[in-house]
This record gives structure tokens, C-alpha cells and sequence, in this order.
């Protein structure tokens, strides 16, 4: 019988009060906005800057145990956030949360148009031992409008039956592999 998973002690718990505190502008424009709350505390507002048409936030390293498993949460607050195709492939996504190590395709659901704040998660198993939250807009295409983050958090998960299990991971540089389990002797 699986146990339902339970979140542990947060890993990372973001802090928006101060300007680049846990936080780097990849591409777009960051800053603390103590006018829209969520909770009491301070968002991050991102938007679109004249040099990049996408946003990209990077939040503070962090270190992960390899093959385990780990839920990303937030908040995301939309306000007129339009986001348009580039003619690439998979199409555009609005204001998310992934990770570093993910493919530009694998992050939270999106959000986009206006919306009120918006609980947003992601299950991921570490493929690093190193990395690092990234708050996305608009990624693979461009945007307008504005999104607002807040209480960005991760955890790591157990169950009794976590998988993969730390035997069951080969790691080859920066990727890995799991072997698969032969079912039919259980």
C-alpha cells in the first residue's frame, strides 16, 4: 500500500523584501513591489525590459539530494500578461516555476491574462545535486503585462515508496538514469 507523499521542513523559502536579495534578472526586469501583497509580504513583480522579450528570474543555489524527490509551490498574480508565439516549438508558456536543470518545456502549470493570486506547484525528481528555482514569463516567445510572485517554496517529498531509489540512479555528468524494476517477481 503507497503512503500519500508529506512535505518535509522547506529546502528554500523566498523573501522578497529586499532587492536582489535571494535573487538574479536573467532576462526582463525584477523588483520588489511592497504595493501588491500576498500574505502581508512583498511580491516580485516581473515585466518585460527592452532587450529581451521573455522574463527569466533565477533564485538562489540550492543543493538537492540526487534522485530524490522534491515539490516547487508558489504564488503567481497575472495583470494583463499576454504572451505571444515566436514560431517555436512547444508554444509560449506564461508565468511559471521551474527549475534550472529542467527543459524549457517542463514547468507549473501557466497563468496568464489577469488573474488573482494563483497557487502554483511542480513535482520534480533531482537530476543535479546543484540547482536553482527559476521564475519564468512569457518563456519561448514574448510578453506584455505583469506577473507578480510570492512565497516561492520548495520541499523535499517522502513516501514509503520513493522512486526512484538512490541505487536505482547512474549518474553521467550532469544527467542520470534509472534502471527499470522487473515487476513480475513481486
Amino acid at each position: 500500500m503507497a503512503v500519500p507523499a508529506q512535505a518535509t521542513t522547506p529546502l528554500f523559502q523566498s523573501s522578497f523584501h529586499k532587492p536582489n536579495q535571494d535573487w538574479t534578472v536573467v532576462r526582463g526586469s525584477a523588483t520588489s513591489d511592497s504595493s501588491v501583497l500576498h500574505g502581508h509580504n512583498p511580491s516580485l513583480r516581473v515585466e518585460r525590459d527592452g532587450g529581451s522579450p521573455d522574463a527569466c528570474i533565477r533564485l538562489a543555489p540550492l543543493t538537492l539530494a540526487l534522485g530524490k524527490p522534491y515539490e516547487l509551490s508558489g504564488w503567481v498574480r497575472t495583470g494583463a500578461l499576454e504572451v505571444r508565439d515566436l514560431d517555436r516549438s512547444p508554444i509560449a508558456s506564461g508565468a511559471t516555476l521551474t527549475m534550472d536543470s529542467m527543459p524549457f518545456d517542463v514547468h507549473s502549470a501557466s497563468v496568464g491574462g489577469t488573474e488573482p493570486w494563483t497557487h502554483l506547484t511542480l513535482r520534480f525528481v533531482a537530476s543535479r545535486t546543484r540547482d536553482q528555482i527559476l521564475l519564468t514569463v512569457g518563456n519561448g516567445g514574448s510578453f506584455s503585462g505583469r506577473a507578480w510572485f510570492e512565497g516561492i517554496q520548495l520541499d523535499e517529498i517522502s513516501s514509503a515508496d520513493d522512486w526512484p531509489a538512490r541505487e536505482a540512479v547512474q549518474t553521467f555528468g550532469p544527467a542520470y538514469r534509472r534502471r527499470r524494476l522487473d515487476l513480475s517477481s513481486h
